[in-house]
C-alpha cells in the first residue's frame, strides 16, 4: 500500500526529530545527499558501494523492525510454497516474488534513510560540540563511557553508529523472546513495541549523559562539551512524544473538517487495538 509506505516513512523519520535532529536544518546539510547515494535508488555507483558496505558493517542499515516480523511470519505459514509449487502458477510465482521483493526493498530503503541520515548528522555535531568544548583534533580524551578515544572521523564514526543502533529501532536487539511472542495470541508485530521502549529509554538516558558528561581539558579547565546535544535530544524527544501526535491529529481535522466528537466516534469502529491510539482523520 502506498499510504503504508508513506506512514513508513514518516514514522521513520520521527527518530530522527526524537533524538533532537531536525531534518534538513543546520550543520551537515549533505547527510541527506549522502543517505541517498548510499541506497543508489538510481545507477549504482562504486562510491555508494562503498558507503553503504561501510553503514552494513557498523550495523547502521538493513535492520528494519517491522518488516522482521513480516518475513518471519511468512516463514511460519510457508508463505507462498503452494503457489510456487503448482506448475501452472509457477510464472505468476515468480512475478509475484519480485512485486514482494520491490516492496521490501522500498521499505527498507524508507528506514535506512533516516538511519544513514542521522548517523551523518550525529557524527557532524558530535565532532563540532567536541572542538567546541577545546577538544583539539587529534588529541586523547575519556568519552562519555569512560573509554579514552581520540578525537578524529574514525571515533565520532563508531559513536554516531553507536547511538544509531542503541536510538533507533534495530532488528537486530530483538531479543528471540520478544520475537517468538508473535506466534501467540498478543499481537503479531510485537518487535516494533519492544524496540520503542528500548530505544525510547535510551534516547532519554543518552540525553541525560550528555547533559552531565564532562572532560577535563589538559591546562586543568573542566568543559560539558556535549550538553548543548543533550538538551537538544531531551527537547527532541519531548516534542516528538507529546506535541508532534497532537499537532498531527489537529492538522487532519482542520483539513477535512471533523471535530473531536466525530474523533471520539471513530473509536467505536476502529479495530480494537487501535481504540486507544493517536487517530489522525484523513
Amino acid at each position: 500500500s502506498p499510504f503504508t509506505h508513506m506512514r513508513n516513512f514518516l514514522s521513520a523519520g520521527a527518530f530522527a526529530t526524537a533524538n533532537g535532529i531536525i531534518p534538513f536544518i543546520g550543520p551537515g546539510e549533505g547527510a541527506a545527499r549522502k543517505a541517498l547515494q548510499a541506497l543508489q535508488l538510481g545507477p549504482r555507483t562504486k562510491k555508494g558501494n562503498a558507503i553503504y558496505q561501510e553503514l552494513l558493517s557498523r550495523g547502521v542499515v538493513n535492520s528494519q523492525v517491522q518488516l522482521g516480523d513480516i518475513a518471519a511470519l511468512m516463514k511460519d505459514v510457508d508463505f507462498g510454497s503452494y503457489l510456487g509449487s503448482k506448475r501452472a502458477f509457477s510464472q505468476l510465482a515468480k512475478v509475484l516474488s519480485r512485486t514482494k521483493r520491490f516492496a521490501q526493498d522500498a521499505y527498507t530503503a524508507e528506514d535506512d534513510f533516516w538511519k544513514i541520515y542521522s548517523y551523518f548528522k550525529e557524527q557532524d555535531r558530535l565532532f563540532a560540540a567536541y572542538k567546541k568544548a577545546g577538544i583539539a583534533e587529534g588529541s586523547t580524551f575519556v568519552n562519555a563511557q569512560g573509554k579514552t578515544v581520540r578525537l578524529n572521523k574514525e571515533t565520532m564514526k563508531d559513536e554516531a553508529a553507536a547511538i544509531v543502533r542503541n536510538n533507533i529501532p534495530n532488528y537486530a536487539y530483538v531479543s528471540d523472546f520478544v520475537k517468538g511472542l508473535r506466534q501467540y495470541p498478543l499481537g503479531n508485530f510485537v518487535s516494533f513495541p519492544a524496540e520503542i521502549m528500548r530505544t525510547g529509554t535510551n534516547i532519554v538516558q543518552r540525553g541525560l549523559d550528555e547533559m552531565f558528561y564532562t572532560v577535563k581539558l589538559p591546562n586543568g579547565k573542566v568543559v560539558t562539551p556535549l550538553r548543548s546535544i543533550g538538551l537538544q535530544r531531551l527537547t527532541g524527544m519531548a516534542v516528538t512524544t507529546s506535541a508532534v501526535p497532537y499537532a498531527a491529529v489537529a492538522a487532519g481535522q482542520a483539513l477535512y473538517d471533523v471535530s473531536e466528537d466525530e474523533i471520539q466516534a471513530m473509536r467505536r469502529y476502529v479495530a480494537k487495538w487501535s481504540k486507544n491510539s493517536t487517530l489522525i482523520p484523513l
